[in-house]
């Protein structure tokens, strides 16, 4: 199996997404994947779902990705763009990685479960090799997922509490379901 066809596997790709080219950077201890689609192709509108031909890519993008061996694996690629006749030129989705996104679905993923394991935030950034903005982002995002899939319930049992941060005069009040274990509100 050549390089191109196990990173094709590896990442899950599937038509019209191919692996273009894969390289090896010692130095950097990465190994970069190009992924790229025939020419062509059409896409469609993020917004309304409109099948359409690609009007033109917007500049280079990478993610990153889960590492392969030791070495942190990088996907590059254009994103194409489609002229929507509702919603004008739009960034087409792309089906490894959310909208603005420089990680992959699958780092994310792995990401969440790393920062659950270690509970701090330093220490995940350690395994991950990322920086603290970057787990940050992910961490928002994560959230963002969870209360967008979150249903508003009734609550048998609350509880409240109040922490103090910057050295004890500022507070926020937290209300939790005791019954799950979550954090309902935050203010």
């Amino acid at each position: 199996m050549q390089d191109k066809e196990l990173y094709q596997h590896i990442l899950g790709l599937s038509s019209p997404w191919t692996v273009r080219d894969v390289k090896l950077d010692m130095e950097n201890q990465e190994i970069r994947v190009q992924v790229d689609h025939p020419r062509g192709t059409r896409f469609c509108c993020p917004e309304c779902q409109q099948d359409l031909p690609c009007y033109d890519h917007g500049e280079e993008r990478q993610w990153r990705h889960l590492d392969s061996c030791q070495f942190k694996t990088i996907l590059f690629a254009r994103v194409p763009r489609v002229d929507c006749p509702k919603h004008g030129v739009r960034s087409v989705s792309v089906p490894w990685a959310e909208p603005h996104s420089r990680f992959t679905l699958l780092f994310e993923r792995f990401a969440i479960e790393v920062l659950q394991m270690t509970q701090t935030v330093k220490g995940a950034m350690t395994i991950l090799r990322l920086k603290w903005d970057a787990t940050w982002h992910i961490i928002e995002r994560a959230v963002a997922r969870g209360k967008a899939r979150k249903q508003p319930l009734p609550l048998p049992r609350i509880g409240i509490d109040e922490k103090a941060f910057a050295k004890g005069q500022s507070y926020v009040s937290m209300i939790y379901d005791l019954d799950n274990s979550t954090v309902e509100a935050i203010s």
